[in-house]
C-alpha cells in the first residue's frame, strides 16, 4: 500500500469516528421538552442523519478502497454528498420554522435526483460505455439540487429575518444560520470540484471536519439560546397576563362601588349643570377625582370631557326630537353647554350631525 493510501485511509476512520460521533450526539443528547422546540427536535433529527450519511459513505470507501473504480468513486462522492446537503439543507429549514408544506415538498423533492443519480450509477456500471455521459449526469443533477437547496434555504432565511424585525424591538441574532447556508453550499460546491482538481481535494479533506464540526457546534448551542428566549417570552407573557386580570379585577371592584354613584348622578341631571369639572363632579357624587376618573377610563373606556358632553348631547337630542320651539343656543344652555359654537361642535362630534339638521329630520 502506497504512502498515499495510507494517509488517505487514516484520514476515512478519523472521518468514520468524527461525523459518527457528532452523528450519535445530534440523536442522542438531551432536547428540553420546552414548548416551541418541535422544529428544533426536527432539525437535530436532520443534522444527524446528514452527519452519519457522512460517516457510512467513510465507511463505504474504507471497504472498496483500492477496489474500485475512477468511475464509482464519483458516484458514491456526488450521491452521498448530495443525501448529506439535502439533509443538512433540511436542517436549516427546520431551524428556521419554515412552514411545514414546504418542508415537505422540499423533502420528497430530494428523493427525485437521489434515486435518478442511483439509477444512473447501475446503468454506468452495468454498460461502461456510458460512464463517461453518466458523470456528466451526475454533475448536473449534483450541481442543480444544491443550487435550488441553497436558493430555498436563502429566501426562507430573509423570509424569517424580516418577520423577527418585524416582530421584535431588538432582534434576535441569527445571521449565524446564514453562514451555515453559504458554508452548507461551498461544501457542496468543494465536494465536486476536489474531484477534478487535486490540490482542491487535499484542502477539502482538511476542512471538511472543521467546518462541520462548527455548524454541530453552532446547531446544538442553538437549544439553550431558544429556550431561553421562550422562557423570557412566557414569563413576559405571565407577568402581562397577570397586570390584565389584576387591572381588571381593579376596574371591576371600582365598578361595583362607584357605578351606583354615577347612575344615580345621571339620573338626577346633574351634567346639565354648566363649567363642571372632573373634581366638581367627584364631590357631588361622593368619591374623589382619581377614583372617578380611572372608573371612566378604564370601565367606560372614555375620557371624562368625552363621558360628560356625551351624557350632555343625548340630553339635547331628546330636547330637540320634542319638537320645542327652542333655539339652539337655548338648547345648549339647558344641557350645560351655553356656548353655540361649543354646543354645535360636541353634537356633531357625537352624532355625526349638526343640532339643525338633526332636529329638521327628527
Amino acid at each position: 500500500m502506497t504512502t498515499k493510501a495510507i494517509i488517505t485511509l487514516l484520514f476515512e476512520f478519523g472521518y468514520v469516528l468524527i461525523f459518527g460521533i457528532m452523528g450519535a450526539a445530534s440523536f442522542l443528547l438531551h432536547i428540553p421538552k420546552d414548548k416551541g422546540m418541535e422544529s428544533y427536535k426536527k432539525a437535530r433529527t436532520s443534522l444527524g442523519a446528514a452527519l452519519l450519511t457522512l460517516s457510512l459513505f467513510c465507511i463505504i470507501k474504507i471497504l472498496i478502497l483500492n477496489t474500485h473504480t475512477e468511475y464509482v468513486d464519483f458516484w458514491l462522492l456526488v450521491t452521498f454528498t448530495l443525501i448529506h446537503s439535502w439533509l443538512t439543507y433540511a436542517t436549516m429549514l427546520f431551524l428556521m420554522e419554515t412552514p411545514r408544506f414546504l418542508i415537505t415538498h422540499f423533502l420528497v423533492d430530494g428523493i427525485v435526483p437521489t434515486v435518478t443519480m442511483l439509477i444512473c450509477g447501475i446503468i454506468g456500471l452495468i454498460y461502461p460505455a456510458s460512464q463517461r455521459f453518466m458523470q456528466i449526469v451526475f454533475g448536473c443533477i449534483f450541481g442543480m439540487k444544491c443550487t435550488y437547496m441553497f436558493y430555498i434555504c436563502l429566501r426562507e432565511y430573509y423570509k424569517c429575518e424580516r418577520e423577527l424585525t418585524e416582530y421584535y424591538d431588538q432582534t434576535p441574532n441569527i445571521v449565524w444560520i446564514k453562514r451555515l447556508i453559504y458554508l452548507s453550499i461551498f461544501m457542496s460546491a468543494a465536494t465536486l470540484v476536489s474531484f477534478y482538481v487535486t490540490y482542491i481535494h487535499a484542502v477539502y479533506y482538511l476542512l471538511i471536519p472543521i467546518i462541520y464540526a462548527y455548524i454541530f457546534v453552532k446547531i446544538i448551542n442553538f437549544a439553550p439560546k431558544k429556550i431561553d428566549d421562550i422562557r423570557k417570552q412566557n414569563i413576559l407573557m405571565e407577568k402581562e397576563e397577570k397586570k390584565e386580570e389584576k387591572e381588571k379585577k381593579k376596574n371591576s371592584d371600582l365598578g361595583d362601588k362607584i357605578r351606583p354613584l354615577v347612575e344615580s348622578w345621571i339620573k338626577d341631571r346633574g351634567y346639565c349643570t354648566p363649567e363642571l369639572n372632573i373634581k366638581s363632579v367627584a364631590a357631588e357624587i361622593g368619591t374623589n377625582q382619581n377614583y372617578l376618573s380611572q372608573y371612566i377610563n378604564n370601565y367606560l373606556d372614555t375620557t371624562f370631557q368625552v363621558w360628560l358632553n356625551t351624557l350632555r348631547i343625548e340630553e339635547a337630542k331628546q330636547i330637540l326630537k320634542n319638537g320645542e320651539k327652542l333655539s339652539i343656543e337655548e338648547v345648549g344652555a339647558m344641557v350645560g353647554i351655553p356656548q353655540s359654537y361649543n354646543f354645535s361642535k360636541w353634537f356633531r362630534t357625537v352624532t355625526g350631525t349638526t343640532p339643525y339638521k338633526f332636529r329638521k329630520y327628527s
